[in-house]
């Protein structure tokens, strides 16, 4: 599969981009970390859009995990190469550390589905 900067890119790797790296403990808190210091400010720290920056005014817009049908393959297709006002992270997080950040994101959207 190749990843394209597209919204056909984006569609392809929502449905059959499969991380390359396993679910683990290890993994997880990493990519909570990760998503702590690159994320949080504007997705919030549970996912639901209420970031410091969003609350502020500085973004508007951003959508709650819960609200959007994402996959760890779209996931890691937005950090590689942004969406919308979201803009490419890869620069500031390899290949890794986005399969990790994805995998706790999914797991943000699997809290949010409970509450």
């Amino acid at each position: 599969m190749i990843m394209l900067d597209t919204n056909e890119g984006y569609e392809d790797a929502k449905q059959n981009l499969l991380s390359r790296i396993e679910n683990t403990p290890e993994h997880l808190a990493e990519g909570k970390e990760l998503y702590g210091i690159y994320c949080a400010v504007c997705h919030g720290s549970k996912g639901d859009g209420q970031g410091i920056l969003m609350t502020r005014e500085k973004f508007l817009g951003v959508p709650s995990y819960v609200d959007r049908e994402i996959t760890p393959g779209s996931v890691y297709h937005v950090l590689m190469y942004g969406k919308n006002a979201m803009g490419s992270h890869a620069g500031q997080v390899n290949a890794t550390e986005r399969w990790q950040i994805a995998q706790h994101v999914m797991e943000l959207r699997q809290n949010l589905i409970k509450k």
